[in-house]
Formats: structure tokens, C-alpha cells, sequence
């Protein structure tokens, strides 16, 4: 099958999905006007492969049939892999207007690391079956949702611990040619307009939780799956001004499995309790980096706003806000300068054979990111003045009788005419003031692992022996 077009990704989301968004359910995702404005954006990953532009990092030969395939499906088996990954993802996000189309990496990051799993625990069934879904995957072009972090309940408490043995997804019965799995999985980016979920553990589990010990992938029309979204904003909107393109951004869901049948073909971890950590350790080995990278563009696209917004308030050259200026270079550059020390530096994950970021140096990057996100808003919000919240809306501009008024008293420095100065006040308040803006701190914090998560990594990748010992011999110690 050749690479899909976007009208051929959109058509193949009308499969009969039950998905729910306001307590209704939606009969065609690619219509809802909340759910559009993710499938409109994840439709950039199919037009990538058909761009003049674009094809010569978007698209690969299949190395058994030669055929086109996305880049995404890739297995990285060498150094220069992390880089051109790193590449792609970027280049993704500048192409579809500085969002991440988000529909092939994160699926593809989890079949990279079950691929690891798979090698060090010597199952070659796992092997032979992952090995088969990339292939099943790239071949026909797929969109790829992945569900990893369950519901949970009492975080004190272990899957076994709960007192509703449904708050960890689990197997719940098995048959010769299949599994049947309930659960929920939560936070599932993309969910309501992908082909396939794949599913991971999302922790680490003991001998008696085997039954949460699962990974596998199934269509997300199969019997038994519903989707309950949140709603992020409307595609068509009439309240902030008109811009070229559309906004881009997502939407969530809570996943449920209802008794859903999957094929043992599918099945990519069975009760192998042993390795549920390290499989979602491993997934985060790669997609930890994909999460610092789209981050570039966010950052470079929200410090020329701030810019922008000192330049029509008139106030760009003054020293205060210069000063800001400053703080909005060094956290933008700074997290670039970590996410390419992290390629300049690959690592042969765990000797799988298979090439991450250096995970010390991508972690720092994450942490680095999120930790200082919330000043950066702040930052921008303060250049921007009291406007960003507020302005008059669109609707107000087109209104004759009010907009004389907003025409003579709105103008801003320069050649900031009212309509220009509203205009970029009205993306400000899309950024940095509004739900979305609320939605995208939270997804900071919490998105691709949080603070601790990153912490950890750090404790575990940090060469704190190095350390010390650098210590002991400068002061002579000997212990």
C-alpha cells in the first residue's frame, strides 16, 4: 500500500469508533468541531509524505520491498538515527503550523521500545511479532495512538492493593488465539482520530500483579474500546481574530477496554512481570527526546510573540523589558543547546543494538524544559500588558457600530494599527490566557513524564561515582 493522503487518513477514521465528547457521542470525528482541530493537525503527518519539500526526511524505502513508507517506522539501529529523528520531528511541528502532528512518533517510540524489551528478554516470539507489526505498521501507513498511563486510584497503592482491581488495565481471560483485556488507560493524546493504540505497562509490578503485565496494539474501532474526550477549543473560531491557517492543538481521552478481544499476534508482553519497568523505561528512552524536540518550535514561536507584543505596547527598547528579552533567549536557547548535546551524543540503548538520545543529557533537557515553563508564560504575560485578557472580540472588530471606536482607541506603537495590535493580542490571549493555555502549562508538567519521573532519571543516569570519586582524590580520601 502506497503512503496514505490526508482525505484517505480522514476517511479512514469514519469505522464506526465509539467516541463520546460533552456527554454525546460522535458520529464522525473528522467533523465534530472540538475533535477537528486534532484531526486537522495530526493530518499534517500524511501530507508531509506527498510535500515536495518534506518527502526527502518524511519518507524511506522499506528495506524489503523498496516501497515508500514514513521515515517514523524507521528502526534506529545507528548512531546518525537519533539526529535524523530529532530532524523530522522538528521540521513536523514547523510544517504544521508549530504544532506536533503527534499521530506516528509516540506510537512508534513504544514499538521501539518494545523492540529493546523484546531483545534482552530473548523472546523471539516478542521479537518476531513486533518486528512484524512495524513492518504491518509502515506498510500501511497507520496513525498510532499510545496508552500508557492507567487510572491508578491510591498512587500509594500497588495494582494488587486497589480496592477495584480495574483501576490498573489487566488480562481477564486467554484463550489459544487471543487475550481479553478491561481497563482504562488516561491522558491519550490523539486517541479519538488514530488507526491503532498500542498499549505498555505503565509501572513497575510484582510477581502476583502478572495479570497487569501487558502489552499489545488493536484498532481502536474493536468491540469493547470507548472514548471519552474533554474538549480543548472549537475549530472554527469566531471569537479570537482570523489567522492564515487554523489553530492547531489536540484532544484527550480517557481510553476504556471493555472485555476487548486481542489477537495473540498482537500481543507483544504476556504476563512478564518482570520486565514491566524496563519496558516503559525503555519507552521513555526515545520518546522522552521526541517531547524535548517538539518543544523548539513552541519556544521560538512563543518568545516572537512576547517580542511582538513589546514592540506594539511601544516598550521593546526599554531596559526592563530587554531584560526580558534576555530570559526569553536563554530558556529558548538553552533547551535547543540540550536537545542537540543529547543527539551529538547516542547511546546504544542497553547494547539492544538500537540508538537513543543520551538519556542523562535528554532528561536534563525535559526537566529543564517543564521546570521553567511557567515563568516563561509569565514572562510573556507580563510584556503583554492587561489587553491579553481583555480585549474585545473578533465579533466586537465586525461589529459597525463599535468598530469606529475600537479603530480610534486601540492603535498600538508604530505601524501597530487597532486591527494589527488586536489581532496579535488575540493570539497572545490563544497562548498565553485561555483554556488551551491552562490545558498547555498542566501538559508541561505533566506530559512525557513529570518532574519526578525526570529526577529519577537523572539519579539513575548521572555518573555519581565519577563524582565522588573526583572528590576522594582531591582531599586524599580512602574510603
Amino acid at each position: 500500500m502506497a503512503l496514505r493522503t490526508a482525505d484517505q487518513y480522514r476517511a479512514g477514521l469514519r469505522d464506526g469508533r465509539r467516541v463520546f465528547i460533552m456527554g454525546k457521542k460522535v458520529e464522525d470525528v473528522t467533523s465534530d468541531p472540538y475533535i477537528k482541530v486534532g484531526v486537522e493537525t495530526a493530518a499534517f503527518d500524511f501530507r508531509m509524505g506527498h510535500d515536495p519539500e518534506m518527502k526527502e526526511k518524511a519518507v524511506m524505502a522499506d528495506p524489503e520491498t523498496g516501497e515508500d513508507i514514513s521515515t517514523y517506522f524507521e528502526l534506529p539501529d545507528y548512531p546518525e538515527a537519533v539526529a535524523k529523528r530529532h530532524e523530522l520531528v522538528k521540521d513536523a511541528c514547523y510544517y504544521a503550523d508549530g504544532a506536533l502532528p503527534f499521530i506516528k512518533d509516540v506510537g512508534s517510540d513504544i514499538i521501539n521500545g518494545l523492540t529493546v524489551v523484546a531483545k534482552l528478554s530473548g523472546n523471539k516470539d516478542y521479537l518476531e511479532r513486533i518486528n512484524a507489526y512495524r513492518s504491518y505498521c509502515a506498510r500501511n501507513d497507520l496513525s498510532l495512538a499510545g496508552a500508557v498511563t492507567d487510572v491508578k486510584g491510591d498512587r500509594s497503592k500497588s495494582p494488587s492493593q486497589q480496592t477495584s482491581p480495574d483501576y490498573y488495565l489487566r488480562v481477564v481471560d486467554e484463550t489459544a488465539d487471543h487475550i481479553v483485556v478491561s481497563g482504562a488507560k488516561a491522558h491519550i493524546t490523539a486517541g479519538p482520530y488514530t488507526d491503532e493504540v498500542l498499549v505498555i505497562p505503565t509501572r513497575n509490578l510484582t510477581e502476583d500483579e502478572a495479570d497487569y503485565a501487558v502489552a499489545f496494539a488493536v484498532p481502536l474501532n474493536a468491540e469493547g474500546i470507548t472514548q471519552v474526550c474533554r474538549p480543548n477549543f472549537r475549530y472554527e473560531d469566531h471569537y479570537h481574530f482570523p489567522t492564515p491557517n487554523p489553530k492547531r492543538g489536540h484532544v484527550e481521552s480517557l481510553l476504556i477496554f471493555d472485555n476487548v478481544k486481542v489477537p495473540m499476534e498482537r500481543v507483544f508482553m504476556l504476563r512478564d512481570w518482570q520486565f514491566a519497568q524496563y519496558l516503559a523505561y525503555a519507552f521513555t528512552a526515545f520518546h522522552r527526546y521526541t517531547a524535548v524536540t517538539y518543544k523548539i518550535p513552541i519556544l521560538e514561536y512563543m518568545t516572537g510573540l512576547g517580542m511582538l507584543a513589546a514592540e506594539a505596547n511601544g516598550v521593546e527598547k526599554t531596559s526592563n523589558i530587554r531584560e526580558k528579552f534576555v530570559e526569553m533567549i536563554n530558556y529558548t536557547e538553552t533547551t535547543k543547546a540540550l536537545a542537540k548535546a543529547a543527539y551529538n551524543d547516542p547511546e546504544n540503548f542497553a547494547d539492544s543494538g538500537l540508538f537513543v538520545a543520551n538519556r542523562l543529557t535528554a532528561n536534563m533537557a525535559k526537566l529543564y524544559f517543564a521546570s521553567h515553563f511557567h515563568e516563561f508564560v509569565r514572562t510573556i504575560q507580563d510584556i503583554a500588558g492587561g489587553l491579553v485578557v481583555t480585549q474585545p472580540t473578533y465579533q466586537d472588530w465586525q461589529n459597525k457600530e463599535l468598530h469606529p471606536y475600537l479603530e480610534r482607541y486601540l492603535g498600538g506603537a508604530g505601524e501597530y494599527t487597532a486591527e494589527k495590535r488586536l489581532k496579535l493580542m488575540s493570539m497572545l490571549h490563544h497562548v498565553v490566557a485561555s483554556d488551551f493555555a491552562g490545558w498547555h502549562e498542566v501538559c508541561t508538567i505533566h506530559a512525557e513524564g513529570s518532574f519526578a519521573a525526570q529526577k529519577m532519571m537523572l539519579l539513575a543516569e548521572a555518573p555519581m561515582e565519577m563524582y565522588k570519586n573526583r572528590a576522594r582524590q582531591t582531599i586524599g580520601l580512602d574510603i
